[in-house]
């Protein structure tokens, strides 16, 4: 099978790859879509996060080739989604629930460690079914249903930003993270107002629901119950401070090297980082029962032959909001 192999900064090449042998508990899966994440832009231009060699991709819809003999709940054909963090399951962190937190997902998680999703094949060693893969009716897009990871992400965040205690919550940044936290809280009935620069993610955004503003357009008075910061760019959340009421929480789910705003008066700052199992399972079900649908916010799709040009960074003027790498199916 093929697969896009990471080489160095801005070196990614298509290369034939070999499927281990399958064992009793392992499921083999065909690619059918895979997500380009922040985190993968990143990897490609600066070797963030991979080393050479490694298969990147984290965010798919697949569908089951071949199962182990002794696992069951999976069959030929069907659609699953695919958790991507994995964690040792033994650490303190790992027993008190916050598998995500866990040091030694970065070795083990798919695309950081073990073998991504851009490729035609996923091999996955001791799968737990319901955890590691999700089925979900043949029904569901793909393309909605490789949202489930960053949409599980957003979920975390909105529980952390105080959940159904929000009444109107401020999201700066509508990348696929922000657009996938204004999807949640949306579908929990919470009021959502976006502050993004550019003017199709703005689109993406107010077709979630929410309520999409240009930098600097927002009325200045202190109205929002809690922030979640999707940018990663401390300007923007510096700009929202005076929008929060005096206690309001602020979450800091982008990804920045910079240091983050401070003094920040009464506001309690968390940092939101992965998710946990439970998240990932709200997650998919979320989307396979029609609660929260993205599908249409993959603007762009791309080969595996045009992987170097799916990781570039886009510009405004490329228009994309989300692009995916759709493997073609191989033999």
């Amino acid at each position: 099978m093929r697969g896009v192999v990471f080489h160095g900064p801005g070196d990614v090449r298509t290369e034939d790859l070999v499927l281990p042998e399958v064992g009793p508990t392992d499921v083999v899966l065909a690619v059918e879509a895979c997500g380009v994440c922040g985190s993968d832009l990143s990897s490609y231009a600066h070797g963030h996060y991979v080393a050479p060699g490694q298969v990147m991709g984290h965010e798919m819809s697949a569908v089951v080739v071949e199962r182990g003999a002794a696992l069951t709940g999976l069959e030929a054909g069907q659609r699953v989604a695919v958790r991507p963090m994995r964690s040792c399951d033994d650490c303190a962190y790992c027993r008190a629930g916050d598998t995500h937190l866990c040091g030694s997902t970065a070795g083990r998680s798919l695309g950081y460690g073990a073998q991504g999703g851009f490729a035609q094949r996923l091999h996955l060693p001791d799968v737990e079914v319901g955890r590691d893969v999700v089925p979900v009716p043949g029904g569901v897009d793909p393309f909605d249903l490789l949202w489930a990871e960053p949409l599980a992400v957003a979920l975390h965040a909105v529980d952390l930003a105080g959940g159904d205690r929000i009444t109107r919550l401020l999201i700066t940044g509508a990348g696929a993270v922000g657009l996938s936290v204004a999807a949640a809280a949306v579908a929990r009935g919470v009021a959502v107002d976006v502050v993004e620069p550019v003017a199709d993610r703005r689109r993406a955004a107010a077709s979630l629901g929410a309520n999409a503003w240009a930098p600097g357009e927002l009325p200045d008075e202190p109205v929002f119950d809690a922030l979640i910061d999707a940018s990663g760019a401390p300007v923007a959340v510096e700009a929202a401070l005076d929008l929060l009421r005096p206690t309001a929480p602020v979450v800091l789910v982008g990804l920045s090297d910079a240091a983050v705003p401070w003094p920040l008066g009464g506001h309690r700052l968390t940092g939101a980082f992965g998710y946990r199992d439970g998240d990932f399972a709200r997650a998919v079900e979320l989307i396979a029962d029609g609660r929260v649908s993205l599908a249409a916010l993959v603007t762009h799709r791309y080969g595996l032959d045009q992987a170097a040009r799916a990781l570039t960074t886009p510009r405004p003027e490329d228009h994309v909001v989300k692009a995916a790498i759709v493997p073609d199916p191989g033999p």
